[in-house]
């Protein structure tokens, strides 16, 4: 079968499976993957779980509003509006190509009037639409790889998968600095910031909010080996 032989090549070159089936699993459900976006994968179902437990804390209001920042193929916003009804979230990611494969799976699960997706840099998209103190939890996965350690990752994820998913400048900390100060912009005074961090950067994650006073109840969420996602209120 030709199918059949272009897959076991594809596949034996390095390409990732997802991509060449079009499906990524995440949080017991199918995503629709393809190159424009991240593909999700297992470790990140610890940023929703975490996040989940926040928005759970969330006391008082029918709606609790979510954001997603760099929403990717929209698997996490999309796995936080099913599991818990009272959210609205609002997901973003750079590229245009990125919330095209978001949109599709935002209509798969039927969640368009729940999940909006918009087009830009950081918070930029958000300006102007009336969100400044008005979020619950900011939920992201951010680019936390070193530049220079790009070239030493596995070539199936690098050579084909989005780079700026990866990117986090020279010492992977350049989007945390940005997301932890635009953050305050749109968090509620008691909102959470919860965010997945690299293998054995949390030293470095500790310093900035050392520097940053606006923040308290610094918490480090393990996989049961190491840190990966990190939850801080707002002050």
């Amino acid at each position: 079968n030709d199918a059949i032989d272009s897959f076991t090549a594809k596949r034996s070159q390095g390409h990732p499976q997802e991509y060449l089936l079009g499906l990524g699993s995440f949080f017991g459900n199918m995503f629709f993957c393809d190159p424009g976006a991240l593909i999700p994968r297992d470790e990140t179902e610890l940023l929703v779980n975490t996040a989940l437990a926040y928005i759970k804390k969330v006391e008082g209001p029918e709606t609790v509003n979510v954001v997603d920042m760099g929403t990717g193929c929209g698997s996490i916003a999309i796995s936080i509006a099913l599991n818990d009804t009272r959210t609205r979230v609002v997901a973003s990611d750079l590229n245009e190509s990125t919330i095209r494969v978001a949109r599709k799976n935002v209509d798969k699960f039927n969640l368009e009037d729940r999940v909006e997706l918009l087009t830009g840099d950081l918070y930029a998209p958000f300006e102007g639409l009336g969100l400044e103190e008005q979020i619950d939890i900011v939920a992201c996965n951010p680019p936390y790889i070193p530049s220079t350690s790009l070239e030493k990752m596995d070539p199936e994820i690098i050579d084909y998968e989005p780079k700026e998913a990866f990117d986090g400048g020279a010492f992977g900390i350049n989007f945390y600095k940005r997301l932890i100060n635009d953050s305050l912009i749109f968090l509620k005074k008691d909102g959470t910031l919860v965010f997945e961090i690299g293998e054995g950067q949390e030293k470095l994650v500790k310093r900035l909010f050392k520097k940053n006073e606006n923040y308290h109840d610094v918490n480090f969420h393990d996989d049961g080996e190491n840190v990966r996602v990190i939850s801080v209120v707002k002050k």
